[in-house]
Parts: C-alpha cells; sequence; structure tokens
C-alpha cells in the first residue's frame, strides 16, 4: 500500500512537471514568468539556481560553445523540452549579474547559459555591453 501512495505521488509530480514545463517560454520576453520560475526551481539543482527565486528576473540568454551566441527564452525552454522527452536535461547555469552589471546591460539580472562549455570573464563583459546597444545582435569573437 505504501509504495501504490509513493508511485502516485511520483505521478503526480512528473505531471506536474510537464504541465509546468508547455506552459514556458510561450514567448521571447527576457522577463520570467513565475510558471517559469517555479519550474526552474525545479529544473535546476540548487548549486545552479543559487536558491533564488528568479520570477520576474531578467535574463539574457546564451549559447554556443563559447557562450557567443545570443539565444531566446523560446529557444531555452524548446532546448529543455526535447531532451525532458528522453528523461535528459540540458546543460545550463546561472550566473548573477551584480548592480553596476544591471546597469551597464540595460536592466538585465542574470545571464542564463546553455550548451555553454565555457565563459570567460572577457566574454561575460562583452555580452553585457553589448545588451544595452543592441538586443538583437550575434555575439562575435
Amino acid at each position: 500500500m505504501k509504495s501504490l501512495i509513493i508511485l502516485g505521488l511520483i505521478l503526480v509530480s512528473v505531471n506536474l512537471r510537464s504541465q509546468n514545463l508547455a506552459e514556458c517560454g510561450m514567448d521571447d520576453n527576457p522577463i520570467f514568468t513565475l510558471k517559469e520560475s517555479i519550474f526552474l526551481t525545479h529544473y535546476l539543482d540548487g548549486k545552479q539556481l543559487k536558491n533564488h527565486d528568479y520570477t520576474k528576473s531578467k535574463a539574457i540568454f546564451i549559447t554556443g560553445t563559447n557562450g557567443n551566441k545570443l539565444g531566446t527564452k523560446s529557444d531555452y525552454f524548446n532546448q529543455i523540452k526535447e531532451w525532458d522527452e528522453n528523461g535528459e536535461k540540458i546543460a545550463t547555469w546561472i550566473i548573477e549579474l551584480n548592480e553596476n552589471e544591471q546597469m551597464i546591460s540595460g536592466g538585465y539580472d542574470i545571464i542564463i547559459t546553455y550548451w555553454v562549455k565555457v565563459l570567460s570573464k572577457k566574454r561575460k563583459n562583452k555580452i553585457i555591453k553589448s545588451m544595452k546597444q543592441n538586443e538583437s545582435i550575434i555575439l562575435e569573437k
């Protein structure tokens, strides 16, 4: 009987996670919705998440091996959805910006990397500076 209850709870939690994921990345607004923030809280581990609530956080999405491509929120969540179908997670990380970096970037709070192997300080600074100038550029080396 105990195992049936545990199995039921697992199935309910998996179903809720899938429903939440289906409602994530519906647009490319860089500000996270409550549902997107809740999903990330459950998707990322504590080390990646840094135990913060990212609701209403404005995010820069960066991809590419060296972090040289500007991504979008919908691309990010589409990657998660694609890998989630196989029970896998994507390689992702959250980098919080300090007050000065937020000001330079034009009000962004975090950088979310996905499929980035190395994000150097120099690249991070270039990303931050480029966001205020033109959000739609692809970052060059």
